[in-house]
This record gives structure tokens, sequence and C-alpha cells, in this order.
């Protein structure tokens, strides 16, 4: 009996755990916000979210993100093994922001596979990672990799990508160069930014 009461305690702990997931708390309270739940929803394969600072742009291309890496999207295709890229302006805009708010909303069950660019492999959100393996829903291993505008064009060859996600406006040359990483696999592109250099 004892036995019994002591697993009922761990499930319930479990469930309690997985309630606390940020994940499990984005745009589910009274509060949902309507204009990141319409960029979700949209079936375009090319979309961007346009807002002031604070406005919860990255929020919305966190949670993107994390949910085609696991094969959760709640209003889209999902499949198993997706490759993707993080394009942020730099490494440092990367570290503080879209790094950030990826490792947010991922819980760490999830990670199977941290490797740094820069930094301690046991605390990523003080480096710079390079990519991140991520245990998908449907028995495959997804991988979110960062990029920074920095590197400049050519370090944008070659890859064939299901998605890429712009946090900020991209150099036109690095987003045509993404463009062409997703044609492949007929996989899509999001941003979010605050539109600072006119069309």
């Amino acid at each position: 009996m004892q036995q019994l009461i002591s697993k009922i305690k761990q499930i319930e702990a479990e469930q309690r755990r997985r309630s606390q997931q940020p994940l499990k708390r984005y745009n589910a309270g009274k509060r949902v916000h309507a204009k990141q739940m319409q960029f979700h929803k949209c079936q375009l394969r090319n979309r961007w979210v346009f807002g002031g600072n604070r406005s919860g742009k990255t929020e919305c291309g966190a949670v993107e993100t994390v949910w085609l890496a696991r094969g959760i999207h709640p209003y889209r295709p999902n499949r198993k093994d997706v490759s993707c890229w993080v394009v942020s302006l730099s490494q440092n805009v990367q570290r503080e922001v879209a790094q950030q708010k990826v490792l947010y909303y991922l819980d760490k069950s999830w990670i199977q596979k941290v490797v740094m660019a820069q930094g301690k492999q046991g605390s990523p959100q003080h480096g710079v990672i390079d990519y991140l393996l991520v245990s998908n829903v449907f028995g495959g291993t997804s991988k979110i990799a960062f990029k920074s505008c920095e590197q400049g064009r050519e370090k944008f060859q070659g890859a064939s990508l299901d998605f890429v996600w712009f946090d900020e406006e991209p150099p036109f040359d690095i987003y045509q160069e993404c463009r062409m990483r997703v044609l492949d696999r007929q996989g899509e592109i999001f941003g979010t930014m605050t539109p600072l250099k006119g069309l």
C-alpha cells in the first residue's frame, strides 16, 4: 500500500511540474494575445510579426520554433526530424534575446544535446549556442541551430531546412539565401521585427 501511495505522489508531482511549464501557460490564461494567435494560426509559408519593443514578438517566434521542433504545433502539420535556423542580427543579440526565449520554452527534459559556439555546455544561457538537439514527439530528433547575420551570407549556404525564424530584420542577401534553404523541403520562413528600416 505504501508503495502505491508513493507512486501516486510521484505521478502527481510530475503532473504539477508539467503544468508549470511555460509552454503550457502560453496564451492559455484569461488574457489571450490575439495578434500572437493570429500569427500561429496563419497558414502562409512566409509570415511576419511587426511591432514595437516589448510587444511579445520574440515570445511568438520562440513558441513557434519550439512547437515546430517538438512536433506539437496546434495549427500546422507536424513532422519528426525537423531542422531549422534561428537567425539574429549578432551573437550578442542571439544570446540575450532569441536564445533565451527558446531555452525558456524548451523543457530541459526535451533537450538531448547542447553544442556551444562560446561558453560552457552546462550553462548555455550564459554563452552562445551553436545548436540544440531536441526530442520530437514522433520519435525523431529535431535540430535548432542559431545563426547571426554578422557571420555573412556565405555561412548561410548549403543547408536544407524546414523553417527559418528571423528575430529582427536581416540584410536582404541573407534573407534571400535563407529562402533557398527551405525550397526543397517546402519549408517556411517567419520573422519577428520592429520595422526600423522602412520597406
